[in-house]
């Protein structure tokens, strides 16, 4: 399995040292400091590789780098930036080298904005990779369709791609990539809970401020009560709030006998303590945001008792060993599910582009909707591109369970 992708990684493991002279920072991991929004000026004007001029293509990239998010946002952009060394030194897009160009959004919405209109109009970048924060995915839809530059993200609210909620029809130059959307991942864990426990009663406590939180817990609400569940009491919270002992003290009083809780991590590191001195300790259901790094930043992970959750990949596949290795060796750092995505995202990019036969803006939007089937990627060797919805077609996710703080993976489930 993967194993043309094997082979690749191999060989930008050995050439790592010379391409690594024309990436800006060495063998650290990119960073950037933005300038003011008012100035929309360029956070960090990041090239993977030394490329000549008329011989290249701009890929954009605008992430978290050092704001609230920062820890996903680089682990995003450093996914990209490996793919692109790996690509140029094995010789580029259709025969030109890729000139990476990423701006620091700092986990704002304006800042967004901003990058990606210099991205389009002043870098004249064919495309954009960008975050997973489905709230500052969507400050680009309308400046997208006016600006017509193809923007990839992994943004799990449904709204960041499509109008769900009017027309139904999906935002032209919008893709979700790498991952299913919000809704399709609460089915996922919510299928393995009712299959796998006894539980029934369900607590619902979310971060109402979160686009991601709230279209995960509309899906997960659906499909429990479908399947014959209970939800005996709902609780929420703000992204600034850090003191949810009144909401967790609801909960333990309504007889619940899970918490289902799709927060980001830093909510899920202080939930969790301060749960444990209330003597809460009925079992979590989760997403994402309990992979890796979450049981490291407790101060005591055995006070997980019990939590389920899915994700993305299973990051100890045999088949991303070398990925893991060459990820490690080149930041400095273990690789997450997020380097996966924007590792992923990037070769996406590259067969739409190939696909396309040129830089086209156009074209490369045409190719993302018609052309990305069955692609070996490190998330699965079969992925597809749904062009009517502008998200990934029956993609599955790992799904974990924690066990007095062990991590362990358990199995691959489908929506």
């Amino acid at each position: 399995k993967h194993m043309k992708k094997l082979i690749a990684l191999a060989m930008a493991g050995v050439m790592a040292l010379g391409m690594l002279a024309g990436c800006g920072n060495g063998n650290a991991a990119p960073t950037a400091t933005a300038a003011p929004a008012a100035t929309n000026a360029p956070a960090s004007n990041e090239t993977a590789a030394p490329a000549s001029d008329g011989g290249k293509i701009v890929i954009g990239g605008i992430n978290d780098l050092t704001g609230s998010r920062s820890v996903t946002g680089n682990a995003i952009n450093n996914g990209v930036l490996m793919a692109v060394e790996e690509i140029n030194a094995a010789g580029g897009i259709l025969g030109k080298q890729i000139d990476y160009v990423v701006y620091d959004n700092k986990n704002d919405g304006q800042e967004t904005i901003n990058a990606y209109t210099r991205l389009a109009d002043v870098d004249k970048a064919s495309a954009v990779i960008t975050t997973d924060a489905s709230g500052i995915f969507m400050s680009l839809i309308e400046v997208s369709t006016e600006k017509g530059v193809p923007v990839l993200g992994m943004p799990s609210d449904p709204r960041a791609v499509a109008d769900t909620e009017g027309t139904g029809e999906v935002y032209p130059y919008c893709f979700l990539t790498g991952q299913c959307n919000a809704p399709q991942q609460a089915a996922i864990i919510a299928q393995y809970v009712a299959e796998n426990t006894d539980m029934k009663k369900a607590a619902l406590f979310y971060d109402q401020s979160n686009a991601y939180a709230v279209a995960y817990m509309n899906g997960f609400r659906d499909l429990w009560t479908a399947k014959g569940g209970e939800i005996t009491i709902e609780q929420t919270c703000n992204a600034t709030d850090q003191d949810f002992s009144t909401q967790l003290s609801k909960i333990k009083a309504s007889g619940a006998e899970f918490i289902c809780t799709p927060n980001p991590t830093a909510q899920l590191v202080i939930m969790v303590q301060q749960a444990a001195q209330l003597g809460l300790k009925i079992p979590y259901v989760g997403a994402q945001d309990m992979s890796d790094p979450f049981l490291s930043l407790l101060d005591n992970p055995a006070v997980v008792g019990k939590a389920y959750f899915q994700s993305s990949v299973y990051m100890g596949d045999p088949s991303l060993d070398t990925f893991n290795a060459n990820y490690e060796t080149r930041f400095g750092e273990p690789a997450t599910i997020k380097a996966v995505n924007g590792y992923d995202t990037m070769y996406i990019l590259k067969t739409a582009i190939e696909a396309a036969g040129s830089a086209d803006r156009d074209a490369i939007k045409a190719a993302m909707e018609n052309s990305i089937q069955n692609l070996d990627l490190l998330c699965t060797d079969s992925y597809t591109e749904d062009g009517a919805t502008h998200s990934p077609k029956d993609l599955g996710m790992a799904v974990y369970e924690i066990t007095d703080g062990v991590l362990e993976y358990k199995t691959y489930l489908q929506p």
